[in-house]
């Protein structure tokens, strides 16, 4: 019963007015423009990083991400709510396959279900579900690893070096910050086995097979990844990436400090049941007041707008176009609108010109503020076609609209 109302509780926490609460907004899109392009050509070359090197070359994740978007891009009929309650659910899933792992590995049932609570109501982990990133995979391969790991350190067994290796390689090519973690289960590998050269060269083989995809691109392409991420690791340590360390990067680990805070709250259960609860209360009471966490509106997207709203504005653009058409907005770093090119190319069968074609593009449809100054406005995608004449197409949701802008 109370595994049952973890999980009730969990899915309320996440679907509570979800589709007002979904965000989908850039990295969404070009996400899954990157796996709708795949069904006309097929690439082993993954989704690009925001991140080039000191030579202005960038970084890619593994393809494997967006082709698991393919099937749910097909089962939505290219609908993005639909595709985020699956990464919700694999969320909700993971926490409950962290639950059967530590109840293996302590044999006690009120660890695995601290460690059940402390991951799924979890702010990040909440705010993770309601939106379709490369990383919301890193939790579940987190709680592999420790499957794997316990595995292998109770038994040995050389399979389960392969299979770290898989795990490794999988998360490496959606994280490449993953490799500080990956160097010590390979240290321990090595410090355990007998046979170290044998164990380096199976868990290399798992990492190749989970990593396929990037291993295959870099051999067809004079190792193109291995540069550029080697060229960017030393930029870093120069200073000059520009890359910051944040919390995603080590989303992997979550399901271990969650195990790890479950086991310190079974000791403090032990001595003091009352505490305990009480602790766990004000930790998913703080937890689900958090910013990250609304229960009204889409954390991450505009203020005032929701998914259906861009939804909304990109067929009433894709039914107003005619000819040459180009996309924009300026509400924040993404100038080009990768959430109306996904709408309007896969949804709307209505595809703009490309990325950098605005000197001449007929019409160029624009998502602002609605007391926006284009006149002086210095985004290059608005200036380089210019000057236009501009009309008011349709408001998005509360103090947003397209503008149309023509010759």
């Amino acid at each position: 019963m109370i595994l049952v109302s973890i999980f009730i509780l969990a899915i309320l926490v996440r679907f509570y007015n979800f589709p007002n609460r979904v965000t989908f907004w850039s990295e969404q899109a070009r996400s899954l423009i990157v796996a709708g392009n795949y069904l006309e050509e097929p690439s082993l070359l993954g989704q690009e990083y925001f991140r080039v090197n000191s030579f202005g070359h960038k970084l890619f994740a593994s393809a494997l991400f967006n082709y698991s978007l393919v099937p749910l891009l097909l089962l939505s009929k290219f609908d993005p709510i639909p595709i985020t309650a699956y990464f919700a659910l694999l969320n909700i899933f993971s926490g409950f396959a962290l639950y059967y792992v530590v109840l293996k590995i302590f044999k006690h049932k009120e660890i695995a279900a601290f460690s059940l609570i402390l991951f799924l109501f979890n702010n990040y982990m909440i705010y993770h579900s309601l939106f379709i990133w490369i990383l919301d995979y890193l939790p579940i391969l987190g709680v592999l690893l420790i499957y794997l790991f316990y595995n292998y350190f109770k038994t040995g067994r050389i399979r389960f070096v392969f299979l770290l290796g898989i795990a490794s390689g999988l998360s490496f090519g959606l994280e490449y910050f993953y490799l500080f973690t990956a160097i010590p289960i390979l240290g321990y590998i090595i410090y355990r086995a007998k046979k170290k050269i044998l164990s380096v060269l199976i868990f290399g083989l798992g990492a190749i097979l989970g990593n396929l995809p990037m291993v295959v691109f870099d051999a067809r392409h004079d190792f193109y990844h291995v540069r550029t991420f080697f060229q960017f690791f030393m930029d870093t340590l120069e200073g000059n990436s520009g890359g910051n360390i944040t919390y995603y990067q080590f989303l992997h680990l979550w399901p271990l400090l969650a195990l790890l805070s479950g086991y310190l709250l079974f000791l403090l259960y032990k001595n003091n049941k009352i505490l305990a609860f009480v602790a766990l209360v004000i930790y998913v009471a703080l937890n689900i007041r958090s910013p990250l966490v609304s229960f009204k509106s889409a954390v991450g997207m505009p203020v005032g707008m929701v998914t259906q709203n861009v939804d909304d504005a990109s067929k009433i653009i894709a039914q107003d176009a005619n000819g040459d058409f180009n996309v924009a907005e300026v509400l924040d770093f993404d100038k080009r609108a990768y959430v109306f090119r996904y709408y309007l190319q896969f949804k709307y069968d209505k595809e703009p010109l490309d990325e950098v074609s605005y000197q001449n593009p007929g019409f160029l449809y624009v998502l602002s503020e609605k007391d926006y100054n284009f006149g002086k406005s210095d985004v290059w995608e608005i200036n380089a076609g210019g000057p236009y004449k501009i009309s008011l197409l349709t408001d998005v949701g509360q103090g947003h609209a397209v503008y149309k802008m023509q010759k």
